[in-house]
Formats: C-alpha cells, structure tokens, sequence
C-alpha cells in the first residue's frame, strides 16, 4: 500500500510540474496566425494606429500560452504580457496610464513597438521558441526598415524588460506547487483533499495534498491593495436551509451517476471547463471588439486590463479558498451522514458528472469562492465598463482542453457579456465541483476587482 501511494504521489507531482513547466518549441498550425491582415502601416484621421499587430501578438501570446500551463500561471504570464505591449505603445504617445515603464520614444513605430513588447515579454518569461521567433520576424518584415522601426524594437524590449524587471519580486518564486499542509479539516464544512487515485475513487491515504495553498499570500497584487481586499463574506453555514437548497441542487444535477440535468446544463458544462477560462475569455474580448474601431492603444489597454483583473481574480480566489478552507460537494455529499444537517442526505460513493485531470474527480482546492467563475465575473464587468454596454452578439466554438478527450464543438450564443459570465459561473455547479453560492460570490468578487482596477489603473491621461 505504502509502494502504490509513493507511487500515484510520484505521478501526481510530475503531472503538475510537467503542465506547469513544459516549454517547447510549439507543435501548432495556427491558421488564424499569419501576417497577411498586417499592411503597412498608415497613420491617419489625427494620427488613428490600427489595431493589428496588437491583435496579432494578443493571438499568437493565447497560443502560446495554450500549451500545457497551470492556470494561475498562464493568467500571470498573459497579464505580463499584456502589460508589456500597453506600456510599450505608451511610451510613444502616453494616451494612458502606464504600469512599469517611464522610458519615452515619440518617434517610434508602432507595430514594430509592439511586437518586440509581445516578443521579448515571451521570451524573457521563458515561453519563447522557434516557432515565435519565426512569427516575430514575419510581422517585422511587414514593417518598412529605417530608424522608426529600429527605435520601436528597442523601446519594445524595454518594455517587457521593465514590467519582468517590476514583478520580479512578485512572489511567484516562493509558490508551493504541492505541499501536506494546511491539514484535512474535520469537522462538517471544512475542506478534505479531493486529490484522488488514477480510478478516481478518492482514498484517505492519498489526500495529503494541497495544490498551490500559498499562492493567495505570497502573490503580489497589481492594483488592488491586498489579495482579500474584496475576500467575499463565506460559505453557507452547513445546517443553513441555504445549504441544503445548493446541496440538493449540485448534488442532483452534478452526479456522475443518476445526475438529472438537461442536455444544455451537460453542454455548458463540459464547454466551459475543457476550455482554459482566460484563453476563453480572450476569445470571447477579442469577438467583441471585431466590429469596433479601435486603435491599437485601446485594444492594448483593453487586453491589459482584462488579463490583470483575472491574474487579481486568481489571487484573490486562492486568499479567499484557503482563509475559508470550505469543502467541495465530492466530500460534503459522500459526508452528508455526518454533517449535522438532517436536511441533506449522504451518497458514499458520490462523485462528480466530470473529472478535471488523472489525479483529480474535483479540483483540488477548497470550493469557496470559485475561480472560473471570478474570471468570468472581472471580464464581463470590463467588457461592460470599457464599451459602455453589457450588450453584445457573439458566439463561441471551441476544442478540447484535453486532447484525449472527443467531444463535439458546441456552440454558444450570447447576447451579453453578463449571460456569458453566468454560463460561465453555473457550469462548474453542473460539472458538480461547487455550490452555487460558492459561484455566484466568485463572479462578484471579480466584478468588483474590475471596478477597482478600471478605475485605478490604465486610466486615460488628461492633458
């Protein structure tokens, strides 16, 4: 018995180095990504820059990052940069606000000042490959030489030298991957590892670990003052009639056997949990804007501010998981015996409609508030905030996360970003990872993250 836990211990902790580490030339034939949409380019209407090459890099930085990453990774290395290509076009003409970088150069191109942001913040955080070099020198190519270009290469790098240079100490080195600490709680409603076996059927023996348990305290905020500024208020007390309603409901709609869901809930939520929640998001910005004319500045800024709020909403999540250190619907129903609710009725061998990774039904962090949905919640409320409107038209396809995994494209439609961030929200509630409290206060938590960042960060200059 003590072979086979070192053993799936062993595999556990190489499954998460490996997605969280792996940095490879890239095996990706991106149709979306070649340079034939970039022309020259023509400053027109009082200096108007398109946005192209910011739209280019912004793809080619969610290809990149789509590759085997932990989460809360890509959503720091995607905020950097962001930041890097916000900061870079801003040091030609401060429109807005920058973050790290105070070097200024009027005179420089723009989309070449772009691009070796994107480029160098790649490479310098450790993503680069041969495949981004290449595309790095398709979209130089696009761009006439002479002094402008070269001074926008420059101001690029040191751009993406400035922000790597400002999150240095950001606390990211200090990161426990893996760790037996905080202990399994004990009593009804604290949380108990749901790390399983590789059938997973979760075994007490093999529950010892908590998955990136600092990354809440150590993790440098961007904007917001602390990572439990905007901490929301807790889970349901267990004996609450509350409770009982959320349990009923995940349990019910969330079980991997005898489940009652219709075929929409199914869909929406093996949809939104295959397919990586920032990237998504990214796609999801991206669409909307399609019809905008925005110059580059703003769609700079809009990106920048997006993938901010969801590196606060990650950091803010993990404060507020381990603070609450509240359990997951796979412990609370297989332990509803003893929970000291005669309302809830247990199921011993409950497990969820959907299982995340080879070592985990569930993921393996504490359920309150939920991350997916935070992410969601700040890149819908910034989508409202920067255009002015809530409403939109706009539909999604994706592929798999999981490349072992077949599933048929699903579509989706939705005419606001609000709907969108709800789907988003209650599809874990239907996967049955959480209540749907814990949902509800994490889509909260990141609309008032995005409020605070919108109004603190980023901002136009008034001159």
């Amino acid at each position: 018995m003590k072979n086979h836990i070192k053993q799936v211990t062993t595999y556990f902790i190489l499954f998460l180095l490996v997605t969280s580490c792996a940095k490879e030339d890239l095996p990706i034939n991106n149709d979306e990504i070649n340079t034939s949409n970039l022309t020259k380019k023509v400053v027109k209407e009082h200096g108007f820059v398109d946005n192209k090459m910011v739209l280019y890099w912004n793809k080619i930085t969610e290809t990149v990052l789509s590759n085997p990453i932990q989460q809360p990774t890509r959503t720091r290395l995607f905020a950097i940069i962001e930041i890097s290509v916000h900061d870079a076009l801003n040091s030609i003409k401060p429109k807005y606000e920058r973050f790290a970088m105070n070097e200024k150069e009027q005179f420089a191109d723009p989309d070449a000042t772009v691009a070796s942001a994107a480029y160098w913040a790649i490479t310098l955080l450790g993503r680069g490959s041969s495949q981004v070099d290449s595309w790095y020198s398709e979209s130089l190519a696009t761009i006439p030489d002479g002094e402008s270009k070269n001074l926008g290469i420059a101001l690029g790098k040191k751009s993406a030298q400035a922000i790597i240079a400002n999150r240095a100490d950001d606390g990211f080195t200090k990161i426990i991957l893996a760790s037996p600490i905080p202990a399994n709680g004990i009593n009804p409603g604290e949380y108990r590892s749901t790390v399983t076996a590789l059938n997973y059927v979760p075994t007490t023996a093999l529950s010892p670990f908590r998955i990136l348990y600092n990354w809440g305290t150590v993790n440098k905020p961007y904007v917001i003052e602390s990572n439990s500024q905007f901490r929301p208020g807790g889970p349901y007390a267990v004996n609450s009639n509350e409770y009982t309603t959320d349990f009923n409901e995940v349990k019910t709609k969330g079980a991997r056997v005898g489940g009652i869901r219709t075929a929409e809930e199914e869909k929406m939520g093996k949809f939104w949990s295959e397919n990586r929640p920032s990237i998504l998001w990214n796609i999801i910005a991206t669409n909307a804007i399609a019809t905008k004319k925005l110059d580059a500045w703003k769609t700079a800024r809009l990106f920048a501010l997006i993938h901010v709020c969801i590196a606060e909403s990650i950091n803010s999540q993990f404060n507020a998981s381990y603070y609450y250190y509240s359990w997951r619907p796979e412990t609370a129903v297989r332990l509803a015996a003893t929970d000291g609710n005669d309302n809830t009725q247990a199921d011993p061998s409950w497990l969820p409609v959907y299982s995340e990774s080879p070592t985990s039904a569930t993921p393996p962090v504490p359920g309150y508030p939920n991350g997916f949905a935070a992410f969601g919640g700040a890149t819908a409320e910034i989508l409202r905030l920067f255009l002015g409107t809530d409403e939109t038209s706009i539909d999604i396809t994706t592929t798999s996360i999981n490349p072992a995994v077949t599933l048929p494209k699903p579509s989706f439609h939705y005419s606001s970003f609000s709907q969108a961030a709800r789907a988003n929200s209650l599809s874990t509630v239907y996967n049955g990872w959480d209540f749907r409290k814990s949902v509800l206060d994490g889509e909260e938590m990141g609309k008032q993250i995005a409020n605070y960042v919108f109004n603190h960060q980023f901002r136009e200059n008034k001159e």
